[in-house]
Order: C-alpha cells, then structure tokens, then sequence
C-alpha cells in the first residue's frame, strides 16, 4: 500500500471557518426547535406512502437531497432517515438510496470538519508535545493501516456515525479512501435498518408490531454493527503491532 501524504501545513482558526462551524450550529438548533412532531409523523404515515408511491422519483431525490444536507451538517440522523427510507421506499430501494445519500453526507461532513477543525488541532499540537506524538502515531497507523481503521470505526456501535465524520477528517486519510470503506462497511447496517422501516411500514395493528418477523428484524438492528466489530477485532492484535 503506498504511503499516505503528510497534512497540509497547520492554518489559524480563521473568520471562514468560525463562519461555518456557526452556520452548522445555527442549523442544528433550528432542526431541533423546528422539527418534525412525532404525533404527526405517525398520523401521516399511510398518506406519505401513497404520495411516495405516486411521485416515486421526486420523493427519492428529496430524501437523498435532505440526507446529504444532514448529514453533512453532523446531525445525528443518519439512522432514522435510512429506516425511514425503508418505511416509505421499501428494503431494497430504502437501503440502496440511503446508501448512497449517507456517504455522500458522510463525504460533506468530512470536508467540512477537515476544513474547520484540521488546521487549528494540527497548530495546536506543535506546542503540545504529547499531543503531537500521539497525532504522529495515529498519523502513521492510518498510513499503513488507514482501510482497516475507517471500517472498525464505522462498525463499532460505540461511536457515532457523525463523530466518525468528525474524527476521521483531522487524520490524513484520503478522501477517495475514505467514501469507498466507509460506503462498504455501512452496508449491512443500512441494509437492516431500511428492512426494519420496511417492516414497520407493513404494521396495522398493535399486534402487528409484536409478530416474530418484525421483532427479528428490529433485533437485528443494534446486533448487526456489534456482530461486524466482534469480527474486525480478530484482526486488531496484529494491526496494532505493526502500527507501534
């Protein structure tokens, strides 16, 4: 694998940046003061999948349009809009739209924390000692060993898939690495989760919602990403070796 290159040189906080790291919070809290009332959510269901149905492709690219928007801005929403996607589209269709729609967020949100956050972490660390070597490790971890790390990261149910965004853009990794890993090891996460809103779409009853075949697949929500990591950590002992 070739190396992966250095950061750029390290940037002050500057008045851009202020600019979007205020927007992105402005946006956030008006997703939170202005969102979309639960009761309502589930008055409405059966008449948003009869709109869905009969205007299929402008619903499509409105939930991708709107996932890349919030996802991009870090707003934890990621696993409610792809079980949403499955509830309105169905499971193939829920999934392969939120697929592409929350990589492309992914991407956005990366881009901006890279720009926002990358320059001022790496001119802190030339007066931190310890922090610098503990950047330079990770540094050298991600440039023999980058792949692996974004595919734990996004399957370990510990860390949130926007503060993998996050994370992720003050290290080195490219951006072109980081889209292809992250859209494989989402898949069977996005795949359960737009099986799920499929499921729960088919609900009538209270009753319903109780039948082994949507209690399966609901199970199968928090289980998937736990599963993926128990299996990624056979490999850890040995990564980690080569990366001290």
């Amino acid at each position: 694998m070739t190396a992966t290159p250095a950061p750029p040189p390290p940037a002050r906080f500057t008045a851009g940046r202020l600019l979007v790291l205020t927007a992105v919070a402005a946006v956030f809290g008006l997703f939170l003061a202005f969102g979309p009332d639960e009761a309502e959510v589930i008055a409405r269901s059966a008449e948003w999948r009869m709109t869905v149905r009969q205007n299929l492709p402008g619903a499509i690219a409105l939930l991708i349009l709107a996932a890349i928007i919030l996802v991009g801005l870090s707003l934890p929403v990621s696993l409610w809009l792809t079980v949403l996607a499955g509830f309105l589209f169905g499971a193939w269709v829920g999934a392969a739209v939120m697929s592409a729609a929350s990589t492309a967020g992914a991407a956005v949100a990366f881009l901006v924390a890279r720009y926002v956050f990358a320059g001022p972490v790496r001119r802190a660390a030339l007066t931190r000692p310890r922090f610098a070597a503990a950047l330079a490790r990770i540094d050298r971890g991600v440039a023999a060993h980058g792949p692996y790390y974004i595919a734990v990261l996004r399957m370990t149910p510990v860390f949130p898939f926007w503060l993998v965004n996050l994370g992720l853009a003050l290290t080195p990794i490219r951006l072109r690495m980081y889209v292809a890993v992250s859209w494989l090891a989402m898949l069977p996460v996005t795949a359960v989760l737009a099986t799920a809103g499929a499921e729960l779409a088919e609900i009538t009853s209270f009753r319903d919602a109780l039948s082994p075949r949507v209690l399966v697949t609901l199970a199968l929500m928090p289980l998937v990403p736990v599963v993926l990591h128990l299996v990624a950590r056979r490999l850890t002992p040995s990564v980690a070796r080569t990366s001290q």
